[in-house]
């Protein structure tokens, strides 16, 4: 299995240790200022009781002629269409991507690069911070949902794609197969739209949520999200969605979000695929969304200054 993964931010640095560490050897797609780290330092992996460190030849830079079975695209929204012509350049003919971002729209946007059949979508919650070029924290261990965008051509890649999910398996990051990925890059948005954004505009860690008034604006806005879902034809556990959320805000009360982390570095958020997909979507279906609204208003703001 010839597995690339393209993007060392926290989740792509994340799934390189852990592939590595179960055997099997990942190749690494990674730009120019985080190339450097990775040839002198490797991946530094901080848990709670210890330090550890990737170095080749547990993984390899990926090289011009080097042909793989899968890809994963764990970057950036705006780096998705990037990343995916590289990495489509480099799959055989009967290989797919899996992409791993927050919000909407990158799996119609790899699709229209590799096809509908060789799309698969993911959402991880296994815990990872970025604290440096190819360096982070592993927080609490979650799951990795995974399943195709277009359950029909499933059949002709079956075999590859259970060499994957064993070798997740073997990773011991917890895979879930789905028939049917959207609702849970909806549910994912969900709880995203709730936090990344409030996080952001107050320059709060996520456990600040969970108190007054920001606890009941987080929930308002995930539910003005819920609502477009629904006109979506997404199906979701709407009823317990506030739960899920305070769940997520416990596990994760002492984390920074990654808009946060992006405001805070002075990069592009991506709160274009968050709020602003809600936003987008709500128009088509005449709902008004005010509180999404004005959070991506505030946000766009704050990444102007």
């Amino acid at each position: 299995m010839r597995l690339g993964i393209f993007g060392t931010g926290a989740i792509g640095c994340l799934l390189t240790f852990k592939i590595a560490k179960a055997g099997v050897h990942p190749y690494i797609y990674s730009r120019r200022e985080s190339l450097i780290p990775l040839q002198e330092r490797g991946i530094i992996v901080h848990s709670s009781d210890s330090v550890e460190v990737l170095t080749p030849p547990e993984f390899s830079i990926l090289e011009s002629d080097k042909k793989l079975d899968v890809a994963i695209i764990c970057c950036k929204q705006n780096s998705v269409s990037e990343l995916t012509s590289i990495a489509e350049k480099h799959l055989v003919s009967n290989g797919f991507v899996i992409a791993i971002q927050n919000g909407l729209g990158h799996l119609d946007r790899v699709a229209s690069i590799v096809g509908r059949g060789r799309t698969f979508g993911a959402c991880v919650t296994h815990g990872s911070n970025r604290i440096g070029p190819v360096e982070i924290r592993l927080g609490g261990e979650g799951r990795i949902v995974i399943g195709p965008l277009d359950e029909e051509k499933l059949a002709i890649r079956s075999g590859l794609y259970e060499k994957v999910v064993e070798i997740l398996h073997e990773s011991n990051l917890f895979p879930v197969l789905v028939s049917d990925i959207s609702p849970s890059i909806w549910e994912k948005l969900l709880i995203n739209l709730a936090i990344n954004p409030i996080s952001a505009i107050c320059g709060v860690r996520n456990g600040a949520l969970l108190t007054s008034p920001l606890n009941q604006l987080a929930i308002d806005v995930m539910m003005e999200g819920a609502l477009v879902a629904q006109f979506e034809g997404i199906n979701i556990d709407f009823e317990n969605l506030d739960n899920t959320l305070n769940e997520v805000l416990i596990s994760t009360a002492e984390n920074q979000s990654s808009m946060l982390q992006d405001v805070i570095h002075g990069v592009p958020t991506e709160v274009d695929w968050i709020c602003g997909a809600i936003v987008e979507r709500a128009e088509l279906h005449g709902i008004p969304v005010p509180r999404t609204q004005t959070l991506w208003d505030l946000v766009r703001g704050l990444s102007i200054n």
